[in-house]
């Protein structure tokens, strides 16, 4: 009952930080009003050169960006896994001498009573519990996530390889979103991320990782990506019920913050799981020069596979 009000309260925060507001504009999108300032200025221009150069620029620019906001991350392998050797050592017991004694009696001779043979050393445990711990497969997680978000969904798909310690997670998220200026139709953010992963704790009940690499995001006007860091933790509350709990950041040159708490089900290779996530994301300016933010929040459920 602890674990699972702990887990309430998680999921309660989560909603509160990540609970959606209104911005002036979608994230990674021109204002409304920075495309009536542009389409102004170019009203008054002149007819002649100008206008028609600042016309090839404007669509330039745009082809430039629709280019970039449809350009995808790659794809990286990293597998590591540590070995481990153990050597015992058995002693002999080395053969006692006996003493003899002379007097004027008739010699008698006196014999130590034989040592007991020593326990032998339970070598073959000691070689199979490390050989257990050092010689720990490779393990692959693959699932797919959906949730409604926003107004619209998300869904996003990762795939983890690791060893005892080292690993790598690659993961992608789509979001589909209704416009924010009312017009028809509607917008399409994708983020994307690759890190290598090092479990600080890897234990059979609980593992804790410590994740960096490469975030992306690509919206309506831009594409970007910077440096990320992560924090992840799988722990066994009963049986096959387990906690997952993930938070993900990136502080330049945009901002986002995507963390999600929930609970998972092992059924052999097959999980089921569910729980409560939230996206922040601010282009800090980049697209017009006017900062654009969104927060999402919702429930998510999601099926995957475990070998």
């Amino acid at each position: 009952m602890s674990s699972l009000r702990n887990l309430l309260c998680a999921a309660a925060a989560v909603g509160l930080i990540f609970s959606s507001s209104t911005a002036e504009a979608r994230f990674g999108k021109r204002s409304s009003e920075s495309k009536q300032e542009k389409k102004k200025t170019h009203e008054a221009t002149a007819v002649g050169d100008e206008d028609s150069d600042g016309d090839d620029e404007e669509s330039s620019s745009r082809s430039s960006n629709s280019t970039r906001s449809r350009s995808s991350g790659g794809s990286a392998f990293f597998t590591f896994l540590e070995v481990l050797s153990t050597v015992s050592d058995v002693a002999e017991a080395a053969s006692s001498v006996p003493v003899v004694y002379t007097t004027s009696q008739p010699v008698a001779v006196v014999a130590p009573a034989p040592a007991p043979a020593p326990a032998p050393a339970p070598v073959a445990e000691v070689t199979a519990s490390t050989s257990t711990e050092s010689s720990m497969p490779l393990m692959f997680r693959l699932g797919a996530n959906g949730a409604p978000m926003g107004g619209g969904s998300a869904v996003d798909l990762f795939l983890t390889i690791e060893g005892q310690r080292m690993g790598v997670d690659a993961r992608g998220t789509s979001l589909t979103l209704p416009t924010d200026d009312g017009s028809a139709g509607t917008d399409s953010i994708n983020l994307g991320s690759m890190h290598l992963t090092y479990s600080m704790i890897s234990h059979e009940r609980i593992r804790l990782r410590l994740e960096g690499g490469l975030s992306m995001a690509s919206a309506p006007d831009i594409s970007m990506a910077g440096p990320s860091l992560a924090l992840s933790m799988e722990a066994c509350l009963l049986g096959d019920l387990d906690l997952e709990l993930r938070a993900q950041g990136t502080a330049f040159p945009y901002q986002q913050v995507d963390a999600q708490a929930g609970l998972a089900i092992n059924l052999a290779h097959l999980v089921l799981r569910g729980g409560w996530r939230g996206i922040y994301l601010s282009d800090a300016g980049l697209v017009d020069g006017q900062v654009h933010q969104d927060a999402f929040s919702g429930p998510y459920v999601g099926l995957g596979f475990s070998f």
